[in-house]
């Protein structure tokens, strides 16, 4: 995924909603989640994918998680910020805890 620089911290979020739009309109429940490394580049973004995967665990945050990891080849996102639309279930919010 190509980086975007993010110079207004209202920018990640207004890409949260974005992506929360993209759940809503495939029947999924609409919550979106975008991650940034600590210069406010976008690293992942993502949408609940829980229906079309069918896949208890694919929430927003889990999967914007998961495509960070994978470009910053290492499990712990340290410097990073996440934006999601809602407040984490407790699910997600474990795994915001493991992922630092």
């Amino acid at each position: 995924m190509k980086k975007t620089t993010i110079n207004n911290l209202s920018d990640p979020m207004n890409i949260a909603f974005m992506e929360a739009k993209k759940a809503f309109n495939k029947n999924e429940v609409p919550v979106g989640a975008v991650v940034t490394d600590i210069n406010g580049d976008i690293l992942a973004k993502a949408y609940n994918l829980v229906e079309t995967n069918q896949d208890p665990t694919a929430h927003a945050e889990i999967l914007a998680i998961k495509k960070a990891t994978i470009i910053l080849k290492n499990k712990y996102l340290i410097g990073c910020s996440l934006y999601v639309t809602l407040e984490p279930c407790p699910m997600c919010a474990a795994a915001i805890q493991y992922s630092k």
